[in-house]
């Protein structure tokens, strides 16, 4: 009997209205997640990764047109509501934002377990506690009592993670969860996502725009651009070999710490569509030295082989 995976997103399309047209944020993405997995998804800022987040844990605002299908553990999209917060957690890109400004750090954490796991205030306490240890905070009894404008954008950030794992949920979504953290406090939280999900088998989106943070945790990697997934891999073979030239220069553009210091760094030239943007065609086309007439009129397929790797590109790179 095969188990479900946890995570199942199909044809998922996120709209919304707007004064010049529809804006397309998300355009019929597929993917999956299984338990003890770890996916990431990279691409450039409005690639659609944090509408897709959004729009998995049923945050996105009223006014957005939904297609397609989400599954949690086999169940529809609708079961999230129910279970978010316990069995699927987020942790959001800016913690400024996401933490109650009014409520002391204890007062929130120590809320998430008495809703969901109905323990008891000192109970629930001692164990915010011990999670923000593990996340590497100091000092977490003196944190507890403190405001979220009392702390550093840092240490806000582990408190959101600390917070997302405290119920140690099946599924962790991950958007930009280590942005704010110095290198030391950075590598901390990843071994840390990397040992529960060893552990506790659980499931992580990861995004990211750095590419090394998903490297070092994600064992299958998601291209994002213009709100389309345009190639998935093994994260070891997507390094090694990229088959869509927008992967290539991602790739080419991020620094190496093992290799010279270039004189100039590589950039990717030119811009992404705008989301009110139409083309008949590849939405990378302006912006690759590889097109074709075709990639101009005709949208490349998805592709999928046979080793796990899927991409949609009329010209591919070599293997």
């Amino acid at each position: 009997m095969s188990v479900a995976p946890v995570l199942t997103v199909e044809r998922l399309r996120v709209g919304y209205p707007g004064r010049d047209g529809s804006i397309e944020a998300v355009r019929d993405v597929s993917l999956g997640v299984d338990a003890g997995e770890c996916v990431g998804i990279v691409g450039e800022s409005g690639s659609g990764k944090t509408q897709l987040c959004l729009a998995v844990m049923g945050l996105l605002p009223s006014n957005a047109r939904i297609d397609g299908i989400v599954r949690f553990a086999g169940a529809p999209g609708d079961a999230v509501r129910t279970v978010r917060g316990e069995r699927i957690a987020m942790v959001f890109q800016d913690p400024q934002t996401a933490l109650t400004p009014h409520l002391r750090i204890g007062t929130q954490m120590t809320e998430v377990l008495v809703h969901h796991r109905r323990i008891a205030v000192r109970e629930a306490r001692e164990a915010a506690r011990a999670m923000l240890a593990r996340v590497g905070i100091s000092d977490p009894a003196r944190c507890l009592r403190r405001y979220p404008h009392e702390l550093s954008g840092g240490m806000r950030q582990r408190v959101l993670i600390a917070t997302s794992l405290l119920c140690a949920p099946q599924l962790l979504i991950a958007d930009e969860p280590t942005t704010a953290l110095d290198v030391t406090v950075q590598a901390q939280v990843l071994e840390l996502l990397a040992r529960l999900r060893r552990e506790q088998r659980m499931a992580i989106l990861l995004v990211s725009h750095d590419l090394a943070v998903v490297a070092g945790l994600a064992a299958r990697i998601v291209v994002m651009y213009a709100g389309r997934v345009v190639e998935e891999a093994p994260a070891d073979a997507l390094f090694r070999s990229p088959r869509h030239p927008y992967t290539a220069a991602l790739i080419a553009c991020a620094p190496n710490p093992d290799g010279p210091i270039p004189a100039r760094m590589a950039t990717l030239p030119g811009r992404p569509p705008g989301a009110t943007e139409r083309f008949a065609g590849c939405p990378f086309v302006s912006r690759c030295d590889r097109s074709v007439e075709r990639c101009r009129h005709e949208p490349p397929p998805m592709v999928a082989l046979d080793d796990g790797r899927r991409f949609a590109c009329h010209e591919p790179l070599p293997a």
